[in-house]
């Protein structure tokens, strides 16, 4: 919604200005910004997306093992 406000507010988007009009917008609505430079996050993103993957289960076809003999 703060992105098509700021497409109607200013001529051009994105430029500079819009940008910093919808991050103080965004903020003062309450939004909050990820801190994508901590170490930490990273590792809570790839933990969330092993415990999503073993909900799931393993979507994968097992193909029939060789018997021996079989070339």
């Amino acid at each position: 919604m703060l992105i098509a406000q700021a497409k109607a507010k200013f001529s051009t988007y994105p430029n500079p200005a819009a940008s910093h009009w919808v991050h103080e917008h965004y903020e003062q609505s309450g939004g909050k910004f990820i801190d994508t430079s901590d170490p930490g996050y990273k590792r809570q993103i790839l933990q969330k997306k092993q415990f999503e993957k073993k909900q799931r289960g393993t979507s994968r076809v097992r193909l029939p093992e060789k018997k021996k003999g079989d070339k």
